[in-house]
């Protein structure tokens, strides 16, 4: 797929959906760097990519932090020379209904999933440009497609966010040949789901036109189809993979 020997960081990537996406990359021949907050988790994956062939890194980030994104970064091109790919995934979720979210609680959301999406962004992007190649890939939500069905506004507001800063770095890092794109998954089997009650979730699935949530492996794939040369042409896009919840 034209990924070996791409260096990929993909931040939130100790587990669900991050961690899909670097076993995958790995797959296909990529070197993807493990960013997370969570050092243990993020070690035990680079155990997993190792069995695959791939040497790689775990790096510990606070991703709400500009100096840790900053040191992040050093780090990577410091050990593998420059940044190829950079996912955005790290991110964090609440369930705080509007008369009660306080401004710690909203400062933080944003900070961690719409702060870091533009310094993780801002911090690559010189590597990317003095190639004249990058691949850009944010996550963002159907929650920041529709309003979002559950969950606080905080985290609505933070996906909305993505989409539109996804829309704008792509409008300007373009003429460097760099792409930069957004995907809105729907509900996926991560551990984030686990302490939603049984029948709540059944709601949830019946919502859904192919009646099953989503696997990780099924954002992964297409995070790592947009960072291949087959995708070159595709850049400022919103791709919703959510099962058919939303369509528009």
């Amino acid at each position: 797929m034209g990924l070996k020997g791409k260096i990929a960081i993909v931040t939130g990537s100790a587990t669900g959906i991050g961690k899909a996406t670097a076993i995958l990359f790995a797959k296909n021949g990529a070197v993807p760097v493990i960013a997370d907050i969570d050092i243990s988790g993020a070690e035990q994956v680079k155990k997993e990519i190792e069995k695959i062939g791939i040497s790689t890194a775990a790096i510990e980030v606070d991703v709400s932090d500009v100096d840790a994104i900053k040191d992040m970064v050093n780090s990577v091109v410091d050990r593998f020379g420059t940044v190829d790919i950079l996912v955005n995934n790290a991110a964090v979720v609440h369930d705080t209904a509007i008369e009660d979210i306080d401004e710690n609680e909203w400062d933080r959301i944003m900070a961690i999933n719409l702060k870091s999406v533009f310094f993780c962004t801002q911090q690559v992007l010189p590597y990317m440009i003095k190639k004249r190649w990058g691949r850009i890939i944010n996550l963002s939500s159907i929650a920041g497609r529709m309003g979002g069905y559950a969950g606080g506004l905080g985290y609505t507001a933070s996906k909305a966010g993505i989409i539109g800063l996804t829309m704008g770095f792509a409008r300007r890092v373009a003429e460097h040949n760099i792409t930069v794109n957004v995907i809105a998954p729907g509900p996926t089997k991560t551990e984030i789901l686990k302490n939603i009650p049984e029948e709540r979730m059944a709601k949830v699935i019946d919502l859904i036109p192919l009646k099953r949530l989503g696997r990780p492996e099924n954002i992964g794939e297409t995070v790592v189809f947009l960072a291949t040369e087959g995708a070159d042409f595709i850049t400022g896009a919103v791709i919703d993979v959510n099962g058919g919840i939303f369509m528009g």
